[in-house]
């Protein structure tokens, strides 16, 4: 494979992982691959709502594609080290590849039904949560600069979010035009690509030292003892829970707000696109970790506040914007503390502090989805907008007390 130019040294000065030819791989196979996995879950939410008209299929459609990594990735993460996660990486791929060329079968033959859909998409909840830490240490694995370990997490946040700006869009499109498999088919190539980069990788063999066997035990005690974590992962946890679940909401609100589903499902995917890739760029850049350090205890409540809007209006230049902040809030929090944890960690609970935080952010957010979808069929879609909001609110103030406390009773004793 040919390998990607090297960045000006304008851009290598500002996203110094992009200097390093594997890291480039990586990315630009993380690109096509994220925003074709955008595009197939779109076009699985629009299809299923289409065919079933029921929120709570809604609901449980996202439980299943997202679910498995509540219990999946921290047990895989665990057990996930240097010399096979790019193994295990291209088994998913293979996987993945497999399931949507299934779906693209079934879909030509006409049989592809609401059944069927939600088949496929347990399956692929639980490839999805193998695949994430694998992913997340392939990464580390191949970056030669252990120095530049933050910003490259950051910059991986960052490509993941110009696919979840570009992946709905393109759902949103390509869709209603040219039907659920050219979607598919989307994903297929991406796959095709991203097994080729993650291929061509060369790992680095001798920058990290071996460590010791470990397992979830350990990383579960690292995050009690750490004030960060103790406190910013349990955040996480009701941000996923109350905030991130907004997402089954959006074709309803497109529908029963703004009477055209595929288009501002399409239109406000993109929009909470583009605020989490701002804030991806935000702290790749060289004043990432001076925006974590002032501003990470603010995003929960930038959440808050984009949520109470979205319960407040119906107005599409006011709806907009409040997408754009929630996708950004989301972003900053997730990625803030995914980095920080990442850069403080040992080496040896690495994977298993990477299944933990995706089990506090996107592991609930299936849970999320099921409580929204059912809260919206008795509230409505705004009034659930409501409910998230000052539930979220009520266990951000409830987390910060607690740690407060047991803080105070440490320093008393």
């Amino acid at each position: 494979m040919t390998t990607l130019s090297r960045p000006a040294g304008l851009v290598s000065r500002l996203f110094p992982a992009l200097s390093e030819a594997s890291m480039r791989r990586y990315l630009g196979g993380q690109a096509a691959s994220v925003l074709g996995s955008w595009t197939q879950n779109v076009t699985l939410n629009l299809l299923v709502y289409h065919l079933s008209g029921s929120a709570s299929i809604l609901a449980l459609l996202n439980f299943l594609l997202y679910g498995p990594q509540l219990i999946v990735t921290p047990i895989a993460g665990s057990r996930i080290r240097s010399e096979n996660a790019r193994r295990v990486t291209l088994c998913v791929l293979t996987a993945s590849l497999l399931l949507t060329c299934s779906l693209i079968t079934l879909s030509f033959l006409g049989v592809l039904s609401v059944q069927l859909i939600l088949a496929h998409a347990l399956v692929i909840g639980i490839s999805s949560a193998v695949e994430i830490p694998a992913r997340q240490v392939l990464l580390l694995t191949s970056l030669r600069d252990p120095g530049l370990t933050s910003n490259a997490v950051a910059m991986n946040t960052m490509v993941y979010n110009v696919g979840r700006m570009v992946g709905p869009t393109v759902a949103g499109i390509v869709y209603p035009t040219l039907g659920p498999r050219a979607s598919f088919s989307i994903y297929v190539l991406a796959l095709c690509l991203m097994a080729a980069c993650v291929r061509s990788i060369r790992l680095t063999e001798t920058a990290r030292p071996a460590r010791p066997e470990s397992g979830l035990r350990d990383a579960v005690g690292y995050v009690m003892a750490d004030a960060f974590s103790a406190r910013y992962l349990p955040i996480l946890a009701c941000l996923g829970l109350f905030a991130g679940s907004y997402q089954t909401l959006v074709p309803l609100l497109a529908d029963k707000a703004y009477h055209d589903a595929a288009h501002f499902t399409g239109v406000f995917f993109g929009c909470a696109g583009a605020g989490s890739m701002a804030a991806a760029i935000l702290l790749s850049s060289a004043l990432g970790p001076r925006a974590t350090q002032r501003f990470i205890a603010w995003a929960p409540w930038a959440a808050v506040l984009s949520l109470a809007v979205l319960a407040a209006t119906t107005e599409v230049l006011a709806s907009a914007p409040a997408f754009v902040t929630l996708g950004f809030s989301l972003t900053f929090a997730a990625t803030s503390t995914n980095a920080t944890i990442q850069r403080q960690c040992p080496e040896h609970v690495r994977g298993g502090l990477v299944g933990m935080y995706t089990m506090a952010y996107t592991g609930t957010m299936p849970f999320g989805y099921l409580l929204v979808g059912t809260a919206s069929e008795a509230l409505g879609v705004r009034h659930t907008f409501g409910a998230m909001a000052m539930v979220l609110a009520a266990g951000v103030i409830a987390i910060i007390g607690l740690q407060l406390i047991r803080r105070r009773r440490g320093d008393a004793h």
